[in-house]
């Protein structure tokens, strides 16, 4: 479980470069007025969702469960054979989408939401990670 355990260090190393640029940013016009502050918070949102769905393969495949056929499935995958709670999908299954966009669909990223996950979701991140380290403990 080692691989478990580095993708996990590097989400929370994300997340706390996060957390802290978030107490740094007082408003959503300081933080669009700043292309270098857009540019590491999405760099860094992409970075801890990658890893993310990098940990769910990793479950999935040593579990042998269902291959999902995309990234959103990865997180039902591990619901449904109670990894995480099904709790979680109502912001995993979004996020899978977000990561999407900071790859693909970078010309179409909405700041605002971008923003909004940067102020409101990290604990959701820590959230999923503390599921998975439960998991991990458990094997």
């Amino acid at each position: 479980m080692k691989s478990i355990e580095k993708k996990i260090k590097t989400a929370e190393e994300r997340i706390s470069k996060l957390k802290r640029l978030s107490g740094e940013l007082s408003s959503f016009e300081e933080y669009i007025s700043s292309r270098d502050k857009i540019d590491i918070v999405e760099r860094n949102i992409q970075v801890a969702l990658e890893a993310c769905l990098d940990i769910g393969k990793i479950i999935i495949a040593n579990k042998e469960l269902q291959e999902p056929s995309d990234n959103k499935g990865i997180f039902m995958v591990l619901a449904e054979a109670g990894i995480i709670t099904k709790k979680s999908l109502g912001f995993l299954i979004p996020m899978a989408g977000t990561r999407n966009i900071l790859v693909h669909g970078y010309d179409r990223i909405d700041n605002g939401l971008i923003y909004g996950i940067l102020k409101k979701h990290l604990p959701n991140f820590e959230e999923f990670l503390n599921q998975i380290k439960i998991y991990a403990r458990s094997l």
